[in-house]
């Protein structure tokens, strides 16, 4: 029995085309790269970049958000949300760090997409990279917290966090500045930096988006990392960097809880999905181990059958949690400044319990396998890498947490 029809989810029954999305990707996922990964393990130019581009281009997937007009899918709208969460968890499962990638490129083309802020200036400018180009278009999000060297004048914070660059306002448009800014993803080969900083003069967060082929803009070596190889990173720099009025998104603290909640949600989907492998991994295990003396499955010993019980718990939780938020965001629960704030503390909410219940989970997994839970060859390792990298991206759980605090209890000096 497919797994995912194991696990219920809370959301309304999926529309005709998501189902056949979600097909399509399971495809894409067995494919393209479960079925490759035993002999190309993590390599990115035989394995992941192959299989990504098959995933953004051939699919179409980064032209979901796009209006029609200009070449896109047309799915713009928050119900959107739902399409979301299924497209995710089936790419999450082939490969966390895939998902990841399309997660934030996700993220940041709805602050200018989505209907409810749609800059059809904007759209226009990067359609012919979405839509038109024929290659994989990855954006990449630079947020408060994720550099601590860059220091735009004055260092600033924002909620405990500094700002990685500033922005100053020209009478054509904007210059922006810093130095050593450490992305979200994908530094080393992105397309698209959404990044949020402070506009010279205001108190307020700004978004603006920097194509990599700006004049001013470099990019560091390629980093090394334990977890989400096919999002290679490295540091950049905006050296003066001068771009057009448009290329400015929003401004305000709604537009970042809007921008956060897509992200948040793309993650706890890319996380659901990384678990649903590793409860396939998991169910295999139990399925073709005997235990010596007994002449029983692994699966059948009550003390491994409760370990097992306790991972899938976590999973059915983790998915139930994450459609619950697809389905209040479809609600267009993120276009009143009130509401948006809501969704944003749910949206940080979930995302947190989800990749530390996910954690908990792999690593109840990685014992009951023994030494096999550490093999390349099983995988399980993997997701386990993954999805420790993915929480390391999401900051400062402390500071998370004081978000939390002034929402629920207005404490305005932290």
């Amino acid at each position: 029995m497919d797994c995912f029809n194991l696990m219920p989810c809370s959301s309304d029954q999926p529309h005709e085309s998501d189902i056949l999305l979600t097909q399509t990707l399971k495809r894409w996922a067995e494919n393209e790269v479960m079925a490759k990964r035993l002999e190309y393990r993590e390599d990115l130019a035989l394995l992941l970049k192959p299989a990504q581009h098959k995933l953004f281009v051939d699919l179409e997937m980064q032209k979901l958000l796009f209006p029609e007009e200009y070449g896109g899918v047309g799915l713009n709208k928050p119900e959107v949300a739902h399409t979301l969460a299924l497209s995710l968890e089936q790419i999450g499962r082939a490969d966390t760090g895939i998902g990841f990638l399309f997660a934030a490129t996700f993220a940041l083309c709805s602050s200018f997409t989505m209907d409810y802020n749609l800059n059809n200036d904007l759209c226009r400018l990067l359609a012919p990279l979405f839509c038109h180009s024929g290659k994989s278009a990855v954006g990449s999000l630079v947020l408060p917290s994720y550099d601590s060297e860059s220091k735009p004048g004055p260092q600033t914070l924002f909620h405990g966090r500094s700002y990685p660059a500033g922005a100053k306002q020209l009478e054509d448009g904007l210059i922006i500045e810093g130095s050593n800014l450490q992305p979200l993803n994908a530094g080393s080969d992105a397309d698209l930096f959404g990044v949020l900083c402070r506009l010279e003069g205001s108190d307020e967060p700004v978004l603006v988006v920097i194509p990599a082929n700006s004049p001013g803009f470099s990019r560091g070596e390629p980093q090394i990392r334990t977890g989400l190889a096919a999002s290679v990173n490295s540091k950049i720099t905006l050296d003066q960097v001068t771009v057009p009025e448009t290329y400015l998104v929003f401004r305000g603290e709604t537009g970042r809880q809007q921008l956060l909640s897509w992200l948040y949600l793309g993650v706890s989907a890319v996380t659901v999905g990384s678990l649903f492998a590793v409860y396939e991994i998991l169910r295999e295990w139990g399925e073709n181990r005997v235990i010596k003396g007994k002449n029983s499955l692994l699966k059948d010993n009550p003390l491994t059958a409760s370990v097992m019980a306790e991972v899938s718990q976590e999973l059915l939780l983790d998915r139930l949690l994450l459609h619950q938020l697809a389905g209040i965001i479809a609600n267009r629960s993120l276009e009143e400044p009130a509401r948006a704030e809501k969704t944003f503390i749910a949206a940080l909410s979930v995302v947190s319990q989800v990749t530390n219940s996910a954690e908990k989970a792999i690593n109840q997994a990685m014992e009951l396998m023994g030494s096999a839970g550490y093999a390349t060859e099983w995988n399980l390792e993997r997701y386990w890498r993954d999805i420790k990298t993915m929480q390391l991206h999401l900051g400062s759980w402390e500071l998370n947490k004081m978000d939390l605090a002034r929402f629920f209890y207005r404490s305005e000096n932290i």
